[in-house]
């Protein structure tokens, strides 16, 4: 850990501020579309800037007025603590549309934290919209840029005051700035209990919980310190089938979370156990996953809400999944009361190891040899010829069979090595990779 700036950019909904922080981030993304209050919960990361680290947060959109929905007042309440964590903050507004009730309403607000604000007028897109940021002098700022997110114009101006600022004051606040050892992404349909269970893992309200499907829309990072290692999880959207999408943003949403677990290294599978039948998504899910090289944990959430009779029922309904389930770890979880809420971490660190494991040539070279002449392969009659077997890779694993004629190996032939190696090694929840090569 090390003390690093927090430089929060903050304003009212639709303004640019996830284009903004799209703009200057150099490694995640926010997502952007023309709706108001696409941005829910905060988003942030690393930036460099003249030999100057900090941490740049993009929030949701303020809304200060009364008779708010509840979610919205959420995202209000989530902006406010983390403006008491900032060291400096980035106020936005539109150029084109001029100070609102609502600007003037957050103006107040920022200034009661005696905080250096930058005004950045964003969407000057043209040198004329320059003469128009003087309105801005109103909001009792010093400092007002002329920006524009879309294009760039500004925005290496505003980085140089940052920097400037930011290297002149105390910083006290304490930031994870390690790259992560790995990355582990939270999966599941809508409220299946992603968000509940990243808060319970971090220990903070990170993210915003709602009754409401969908109400987290873009994928939250956070790194945790844990076993001393830096492990970075990440809250995903809620994915259901193409058929069940039904807008623009919906669509972003589920593409970006299929994109985030296509990258983590671990993904945990959340699955709401008052529907324990799994359903072809879920399935789908966890192929994806493991298509994709990802080691895959089940967990079963809302175990509280079941008596004896919904657990036979649970029971039951998951023997015809067997097949599949018995490759993973799974366990029973609450958020809601925290049962096994702790067995969580250790049992993505048994995983992990797991994912990292190597085997000796020799080893191998045994477990296969001693299966094929025990249970020899055959295709159209002819035996196959199998020579020798060597690990090229971890995390995930990856084997290379010398064989002969390795174009008559089938998938069922491939099954077979996969299935000895399982039998002989603790190997559950992790991929396995097989590559054919001829004996010259």
């Amino acid at each position: 850990m090390s003390r690093m700036p927090k430089v929060v950019v903050v304003g009212r909904t639709n303004v640019g501020k996830s284009s903004l922080f799209n703009r200057i981030a150099p490694n995640v993304q926010s997502l952007t579309l023309d709706q108001e209050g696409v941005t829910r919960d905060y988003i942030n990361d690393i930036v460099e800037w003249n030999n100057v680290t900090f941490e740049l947060i993009d929030t949701g959109g303020i809304d200060l007025c009364k008779n708010t929905d509840k979610i919205t007042e959420q995202v209000t309440q989530k902006v406010k603590t983390v403006l008491d964590t900032a060291t400096m903050l980035l106020f936005v507004v539109d150029i084109k549309t001029g100070i609102t009730d609502q600007d003037s309403r957050i103006a107040r607000l920022l200034q009661g934290l005696k905080k250096p604000v930058f005004v950045l007028a964003n969407k000057a897109d043209a040198a004329l919209h320059e003469e128009e940021m003087y309105e801005f002098a109103q909001l009792g700022f010093e400092k007002v840029f002329p920006v524009s997110a879309v294009h760039g114009r500004g925005i290496a101006d505003v980085l140089d005051d940052i920097v400037q600022q930011v290297t002149t004051m105390e910083i006290k606040t304490e930031v994870i700035n390690e790259a992560p050892e790995f990355k582990v992404a939270l999966l599941g349909r809508p409220n299946a209990g992603k968000s509940s269970l990243i808060n319970l893992l971090v220990k903070e309200d990170f993210s915003i919980v709602s009754d409401q499907a969908g109400t987290t829309r873009e994928a939250l990072r956070k790194k945790i310190a844990f076993n001393k290692k830096v492990v970075e999880l990440i809250d995903t959207a809620g994915v259901r089938k193409k058929a069940g999408i039904s807008t623009k943003l919906e669509e972003m949403m589920v593409t970006n979370a299929l994109q985030i677990s296509k990258r983590a290294h671990i993904v945990l599978l959340l699955i709401d156990v008052e529907e324990p039948h799994l359903t072809s998504q879920e399935l789908k899910l966890t192929s994806y996953a493991f298509d994709n090289g990802c080691a895959v944990i089940v967990l079963f959430n809302k175990v509280d809400l079941l008596d004896e009779e919904k657990k036979t029922y649970l029971d039951y309904s998951l023997e015809k999944y067997d097949y599949f389930l018995k490759k993973l770890e799974s366990t029973q979880i609450s958020c809601k009361t925290g049962k096994n809420i702790g067995k969580v971490l250790p049992l993505v660190q048994k995983v992990w190891d797991r994912f990292n494991v190597r085997f000796s040539e020799r080893h191998l070279t045994d477990i296969f040899m001693d299966a094929v002449t025990r249970t020899p392969l055959y295709k159209i009659g002819k035996r196959l010829t199998f020579y020798k077997a060597r690990q090229v890779g971890s995390a995930p694993l990856r084997i290379e069979l010398l064989v002969r004629n390795k174009e008559l190996y089938e998938a069922n032939h491939i099954a077979f090595f996969e299935n000895v190696l399982r039998k002989k090694e603790k190997l559950t929840s992790v991929p396995i990779f097989f590559y054919l090569k001829e004996k010259k």
